[in-house]
């Protein structure tokens, strides 16, 4: 199969539907928390000035508002900063976050929930956050992971990549196995590495509908997009609803 394109595969996909991943990842639950919580439950309550990084349409930028903080929301997308200014007032700015217009050592944080298996080069985005952040800084990611997933999650995922002859892809690594050593390139120490395991819950076509829209899938053609979707439909008529599996991990290291 041919790598594809992701510098324009991202641009239409955000382009075309901002604020679709930001709805399905909102909608993912781990008893009464969601992978944007976890992951803001993370940052230091010290935290002044936070970037994030890769902000969409601002579901994590505004999981981290709190008195006495400001936090930026960074991302190239100009249709997801633009719904994410009518839903909050930022600020966000539009930037590339392999050159971040941020002075070094200025930042107390720098957030991101896709931006590791998203912005390319990895090493190059770790060098760039470990520049703008103070010393003692911390950085704070979370994206998707391959585990830890139970064989019903597994089964499920399967059918549905059977439905779309194809799975959910980005254009970075899921799992990078020396994370450790390349914080440490950059300067910074890691301090946890932690997973969960989160379920979103569909119970409609219009669910169906979202949760397919939502994936990466430069590979499916529009007909197969459509048989996911009534993979997943006929999984809710048949059991009333259908779980399906977001394992998630969370780094965190300091400057």
């Amino acid at each position: 199969m041919p790598a594809p394109d992701w510098d324009a595969y991202l641009s239409a996909f955000h382009a075309e539907r901002p604020g679709v991943a930001e709805e399905a990842l909102s909608r993912a639950l781990n008893g009464a928390h969601t992978p944007y919580r976890w992951l803001a439950r993370a940052v230091s309550s010290r935290a002044q000035l936070v970037l994030d990084l890769a902000c969409g349409a601002g579901a994590m930028t505004r999981e981290l508002e709190r008195a006495g903080r400001t936090v930026v929301g960074i991302d190239l997308a100009e249709a997801e900063l633009r719904l994410a200014a009518r839903r909050s007032p930022g600020p966000w700015v539009r930037a590339d976050a392999l050159r971040l217009p941020f002075a070094d050592a200025s930042v107390d944080a720098v957030t991101s929930s896709m931006g590791m298996v998203v912005i390319r080069p990895t090493a190059q985005l770790l060098g760039e956050a470990a520049r703008v952040l103070k010393p003692g800084g911390m950085l704070a990611f979370m994206s998707p992971s391959v585990r830890p997933l139970s064989p019903a999650d597994v089964r499920t995922g399967l059918l549905l990549a059977a439905a779309l002859r194809s799975t959910p892809r980005f254009p970075g690594p899921l799992e990078l196995t020396d994370f450790a050593a390349l914080l440490r390139s950059h300067g910074l120490t890691k301090i946890e590495d932690r997973r969960e395991l989160y379920h979103i819950t569909v119970r409609s076509r219009s669910d169906a509908e979202l949760m397919v829209g939502a994936l990466y899938l430069p590979a499916s053609s529009q007909s197969r997009l459509e048989a996911g979707i009534r993979f997943l439909e006929q999984q809710v008529m048949r059991h009333g609803e259908v779980r399906l599996a977001v394992p998630m991990r969370r780094v965190v290291a300091l400057k």
